[in-house]
């Protein structure tokens, strides 16, 4: 039995020191759970669910989330000398989660290099550094993925990558959108989506990511209150930037119909939710999963180099669909 609760799991990662000169997998792969955590947005831990239960040995094989159920019940009026009932218990139930999508790489250095390079090791850290941005990318976009096929009630982990949405189970509910108008402002449309939490009981851990001119818009609402006025630290990549109403907003610029700038070295935004300025949830509503992760460090035959390779196996899941609201425009058909 294997449990976690987030990205920095025991993977078998020895933070050892390792012989100067030689490649040591261990460290990098430390690394790089480091900085995935640090890169992730949409399947941040701060955002997303990270806690299973199971042993996961290959892909396509099964884990659990665990989440309560709700058995305590009101007993009403105990009189002098009468009962109170039967005693409740606490109940651990589990949803199934297969987990089939994830990333690999392929990593070369030319042992002169490495050698007559001070220090020779930082080239390693620097990719290792651009792989872990890389797979905090392919995460968020899973991410994203999950939830676009939600909005259409349909549950994204329950097909292979790239299966159609035909192949996809139904969810019990829907991701609920709520359509802005053109009277409606930002600051309107928070207190919505509150209120909708409020009213199915929603824990009061909460989040709300924002679209960079979501978060335009919101600063010039006098409304809201910007947390570097009181020296508020960045928390994610994009930044935590206050809070409303006593729920933390972040802003990432996966959401919103503004696409990033096609500039030399930026990285493109996800498009599947580029119909939704707005997303508020409770940190329940999706589970993320990163069960394995596997480096090894190899010496090609025919190369003076030397290589690392690895693989990730990941997955994502809407546990409670009804517990996260999208605030946008309706949206054709999230991708296949």
């Amino acid at each position: 039995m294997v449990a976690s609760t987030g990205f920095l799991q025991d993977s078998g990662a020895r933070l050892t020191e390792g012989v100067k000169g030689t490649f040591a997998p261990e460290i990098w792969t430390a690394q790089l759970l480091r900085d995935l955590e640090q890169n992730s947005i949409l399947s941040s831990p701060l955002i997303t669910n990270h806690s299973y239960e199971g042993e996961f040995r290959k892909g396509g094989d099964t884990i659990r989330i665990p989440h309560f159920v709700d058995t305590v019940t009101d007993k009403g009026v105990v009189k002098a000398y009468g009962e109170i009932g039967e005693a409740d218990h606490a109940e651990l139930d589990y949803i199934r989660m297969t987990v089939q999508k994830g990333s690999s790489f392929h990593l070369e250095i030319d042992s002169l290099d490495q050698l007559f390079t001070q220090p020779g090791i930082d080239k390693m850290t620097e990719l290792i550094r651009q792989r872990g941005k890389r797979t905090a990318r392919a995460l968020d976009m899973l991410v994203a993925d999950t939830i676009a096929h939600a909005m259409a009630g349909k549950d994204y982990n329950s097909a292979p990558a790239g299966a159609p949405e035909t192949a996809m189970l139904d969810l019990p509910s829907k991701v609920e959108l709520l359509v802005r108008g053109a009277k409606d402002s930002a600051y309107d449309m928070i207190l919505e989506a509150i209120m909708q939490l409020d009213l199915i009981e929603a824990p009061d851990d909460r989040y709300l990511i924002i679209s960079p001119m979501l978060r335009k818009e919101l600063l010039k609402d006098p409304m809201f209150v910007n947390a570097s006025f009181y020296g508020g630290q960045p928390v994610i990549p994009t930044g935590h930037i206050g809070q409303i109403l006593g729920v933390p907003v972040y802003v990432s610029n996966q959401l919103g119909s503004v696409k990033t700038p096609k500039k030399p070295m930026v990285e493109q935004a996800i498009d599947n939710l580029r119909n939704v300025d707005m997303l508020m949830g409770a940190t329940n509503a999706v589970s993320v999963v990163v069960p394995h992760m596997e480096m090894a460090a190899y010496k090609p035959e025919r190369k003076f180099t030397d290589a690392i390779k690895n693989r990730v196996h990941f997955d994502a899941k809407i546990v409670r669909p009804e517990q996260l609201i999208a605030v946008g425009t309706p949206a054709a058909a999230p991708a296949k």
